[in-house]
């Protein structure tokens, strides 16, 4: 983040009623506004209120990640709060709020508190020192004396107080501050202790509201029936029995498909279960497992194999299947189309996305479209999307009410953004040591930026030019440079799109990626005799951060103590969202093949931390997003279309399937990190290198369940 200089800081210090209200846009004068201020003049970051609440404008979703907690414990440490006093707002669409590392308003990538600590602690500071230099002048004292405390400014010598909601008027009349004094962290209250998550209260006691739960006056209710092939256009409808259901009040074609408009969700889906809808062949019509794996050898044949000469030499393939995001709430938005306005309420990672894509629908302009983020019953990527934002739009413009769409778990399913299969191989040389010393890697599968750029210019020549280069560094990251001391390492990578829409997915590249790394070093330590720990020890020699936490998680986990028989323990690193995460897992293969975690021992260093207990969160839950995805998941296509359809044959991993974690968080100095996603990569390659261990099966292709695992 650049420093905020004071054009940066304040859009308006506003007075409305007797609140201050603090904003912050980019490239603006600050304004201080008259006491009956307009809307548009109010403050885009803070309201302290007359009761001395205060209200922060969140500018990230929250969908599990706890940045509802960790931005505004920033804030608090900095205004001199108690946590308490703040309550949360989801931020508007408003250029204040786009994420500085993405030129956009949306919550992906892990970048939240990356992008956000900097400025909402100067957002903080210079609300303090406004705050108490109001106090100064109105008991006519040297600043100096005063300080903020626990939401009041005290008069050190006199002991006097003030509350921050007695100040409001004098303070929003001065200058705002350059460069803010910043706290000392050695008297930090909040950032780097573990925090309760403020939202915790809410979503145990049901009174959280997520996009599925929103109801207004009038409202009806849409489910829609999509293409089961994809691409393929509705050629004609049939909805003599659909409205015949009772509460069904009409059907109406959407992008993809059609939608059936009744006075429940329930009766909408009896409606839609009665429609009678045929949809031309579509893009993908006849595709199967059998040809996506043809179209993956032909393009790594096309790629070619490095020949390595003599000495020990592996030739290894390895590859990943579509996998599904699998949200527990599926995707839905409630919209309110009117002549002049559209307003939106919306589990979305991407405001500004989902605003343009109801402008779009509508006609509207952008400033006539209001969205109103909900919480996300679940997002990894796939709520940055908006093809169910356009459904719903489209139907309230038709029928012209607020409508709340729901897709069914079938729908959900059978027409994800995917991450995308891939296919690879590795040829590694092995050196006198034991070491690579050459490393050639090939890798093939689809590119989620040509469809991002094809579905956002709305033109298959965006999308193709990607494919024309082949390149796509979120289909390579995390192979394409490696923190092992390699001297010869070398990636070459082609897209080859099958027709199957793809999207971002959980770490992304690294979701497969470190599958295969972490894997082909795991083979070449044993064609090489030496122990994986120590192996990995040698080549990152040349990498202290990596070493310390593969040291740490070495330690933790006892490394290289004996095991009961059929049980084994792998080892994976991975870097990811400038993150370094290391991870062991245990597991026990019975007899009959049966594979069972048992333990995982995760150690993550992201360099600064601003709470642990969010970053321990994230651990846990990345390790048990990955570890489903490694265990059972997988999507596959027969004629064109998905064979799941539901949590009965697309398998996540259930509670039996969770073994003990044990997180250590090192705090190494370095910049801040992400935690929302790099546990997730570790986890296959761990588990996979556990089953070797434990069987002496080598298993190169995901899910592992589907492989006999049966000891050797």
């Amino acid at each position: 983040m650049p420093n905020l200089s004071r054009r940066d800081f304040l859009r308006t210090s506003a007075l409305a009623g007797t609140s201050l209200l603090v904003g912050c846009t980019f490239g603006s004068d600050p304004i201080l506004s008259k006491p009956k201020a307009a809307q548009e003049q109010l403050g885009l970051w803070l309201r302290i209120a007359p009761d001395d609440s205060i209200t922060l404008l969140l500018p990230s979703s929250e969908m599990g990640q706890g940045t509802s907690t960790s931005l505004p414990m920033v804030v608090a440490e900095e205004l001199e709060v108690d946590l308490e006093q703040i309550t949360l707002e989801i931020a508007p669409v408003h250029d204040a709020y786009k994420n500085s590392e993405m030129s956009m308003q949306g919550t992906v990538g892990s970048n939240s508190v990356i992008a956000w600590w900097a400025k909402l602690q100067k957002v903080g500071a210079a609300a303090r020192t406004m705050l108490v230099q109001a106090a100064a002048q109105r008991w006519g004292v040297p600043e100096s004396e005063c300080v903020a405390q626990a939401g009041t400014v005290v008069h050190s010598p006199s002991g006097r107080k003030l509350r921050y909601s007695e100040l409001v008027e004098v303070a929003s009349k001065l200058n705002i501050p350059d460069d803010p004094a910043l706290k000392n962290p050695k008297q930090y209250r909040y950032i780097g202790k573990p925090v309760p998550r403020m939202d915790g209260l809410a979503k145990v006691t049901g009174q959280a509201q997520f996009g599925i739960d929103i109801t207004l006056p009038g409202m009806r209710y849409a489910v829609v029936r999509q293409s089961p092939v994809f691409g393929g256009a509705v050629q004609s409808v049939d909805d003599t029995a659909a409205k015949a259901i009772r509460g069904v009040e009409g059907v109406v074609e959407v992008p993809g498909g059609v939608a059936v408009v009744a006075d429940s969700t329930w009766h909408a889906k009896k409606g839609a279960d009665a429609l009678k809808v045929e949809f031309s062949s579509g893009r993908t019509v006849g595709l199967n497992d059998a040809e996506v794996a043809r179209q993956f050898k032909a393009a790594l044949d096309d790629l070619g194999k490095a020949e390595l000469g003599s000495g020990k030499i592996l030739d290894l393939e390895y590859s990943v299947p579509f996998l599904a995001h699998a949200t527990l709430e599926p995707m839905n938005c409630t919209a309110d189309v009117r002549p002049d306005s559209c307003t939106l309420w919306v589990p979305t990672q991407t405001q500004q996305m989902a605003r343009d894509k109801a402008a779009e629908v509508t006609g509207l302009d952008d400033d006539q479209v209001t969205v109103h983020t909900t919480m996300l019953g679940g997002g990894f990527g796939r709520r940055s999307e908006t093809d169910f934002v356009a459904q719903a739009v489209t139907v309230s413009k038709a029928i012209g009410k607020p409508v709340k769409l729901v897709w069914t778990r079938e729908e959900d399913t059978q027409h994800d953004f995917y991450r995308p299969a891939y296919a690879t191989r590795l040829q590694i040389k092995l050196g006198a040591d034991g070491l690579p010393e050459r490393w050639e890697q090939q890798l093939v599968g689809p590119s989620v930026l040509s469809q991002l750029f094809e579905r956002a210019f709305q033109s298959e020549l965006a999308g193709n030019i990607l494919k024309w280069i082949d390149w796509d560094l979120t289909s390579t990251e995390g192979a394409g440079e490696v923190p092992y001391t390699i001297p010869d390492h070398d990636l070459d990578y082609a897209i080859v799109d099958p027709g199957v829409p793809v999207g971002f997915w959980r770490s992304v590249g690294g979701s497969h990626t470190a599958f295969y790394i972490e894997s082909a070093l795991d083979e070449a330590a044993h064609l090489a005799g030496i122990d994986p720990g120590e192996y990995r020890r040698r080549l990152l020699q040349k990498q202290p951060r990596h070493l310390v936490v593969l040291e740490q998680v070495l330690q933790d986990s006892g490394w290289g103590a004996p095991l009961p028989k059929g049980h084994g323990r792998g080892l994976a690193l991975h870097e990811s969202f400038k993150s370094i995460v290391g991870q062991v897992l245990e597991i026990r293969v019975s007899p009959e093949g049966q594979l069972q975690p048992l333990r995982a021992w995760c150690v993550i260093d992201c360099g600064r931390v601003i709470n642990p207990d969010t970053v321990r969160a994230q651990m846990e839950g990345g390790l048990g997003f990955g570890l489903s995805a490694a265990l059972g998941e997988r999507i596959s296509l027969s004629n064109g279309r998905v064979d799941q359809s539901n949590f009965h044959d697309y398998t996540v991993a259930r509670q039996a399937d969770s073994p003990e974690i044990f997180v250590t968080i090192l705090e190494s100095g370095a910049e801040l990190g992400g935690v929302g996603e790099p546990a997730v990569p570790p986890v296959a390659p761990a588990l996979a290198n556990a089953v070797f261990d434990a069987t002496g099966i080598r298993v190169r292709s995901l899910p592992l369940r589907q492989h006999s695992l049966v000891p050797v």
